[in-house]
């Protein structure tokens, strides 16, 4: 109704002239916002990306840093290790010089301590068979004047067996069973030593240790001394 009342205002070519006016403006509207849009959208991508590469970048120098970081930590975790192994070699060297110190002292220079006759240590370490022990049982006397002791020792290992109290001559235990016996000679200080084979299921606790101490083919006396039974490791 109202398209036929502008026809015959305007006639039907400035009609249809306004009309397509209208449209092709329409469309030059649509046109210039749609391109206004896009690079609208285009600057925004382009402001994205360069944040995506900034944010890349820095993730990079993170990822960096961090694994410097990890490179230090473990360099200064194996320079403690090293310090920490080393402070033990030292601990242990220096209890070994002790040790090494204390028995000299007492080899060379007895007047540190007048005591005669000493059993100074019952050392014992794993063998190769299984139950099989090697043990060092270190004699020495400490007198001024020295003159060779001879003697024989009763070793007498204390412990429990099926939950009784047992104990075993260690004569009885010697692998070479032609060592019937422990006897000792020396003038200044001697290691005795052997391997044993200790029962199936006997836990041994303590080891007495008896001499009968001969001088000039008369007796000088005897001593017992008790140690624990403790194995150094190999």
């Amino acid at each position: 109704m109202i398209i036929s009342k502008l026809k015959k205002k305007f006639g039907a070519f400035q009609f249809y002239l306004i009309f397509l006016l209208m449209i092709a403006a329409t469309l030059y509207a649509g046109f210039f916002w749609g391109n206004a849009h896009y690079a609208q959208q285009k600057m925004m991508l382009s402001t994205h990306e360069k944040s995506i590469q900034n944010l890349k970048l820095e993730n990079e120098k993170l990822t960096k840093n961090l694994n410097i970081l990890g490179v230090e930590l473990e360099v200064a975790r194996l320079t403690q290790q090293k310090h920490f192994v080393e402070i033990g070699k030292s601990i242990d060297t220096e209890k070994e010089l002790r040790t090494q110190l204390a028995f000299y002292q007492q080899v060379m220079a007895p007047e540190l301590n007048e005591q005669g006759f000493l059993i100074d240590g019952f050392n014992l370490e794993p063998a190769l068979s299984d139950n099989s022990y090697r043990f060092e049982l270190v004699l020495m006397q400490q007198n001024k004047t020295k003159n060779i002791l001879r003697g024989n020792l009763q070793v007498i290992l204390i412990g429990s067996e099926a939950g009784k109290a047992k104990q075993y001559s260690i004569d009885s235990l010697l692998a070479d069973q032609e060592q019937k016996s422990l006897t000792f000679g020396f003038k200044y200080f001697q290691v005795v030593e052997g391997e044993i084979r200790l029962p199936e299921g006997f836990q041994p606790e303590q080891v007495s240790v008896h001499a009968d101490i001969f001088q000039f083919k008369r007796k000088k006396g005897e001593l017992t001394t008790i140690f624990d039974w403790a194995i150094n490791p190999n």
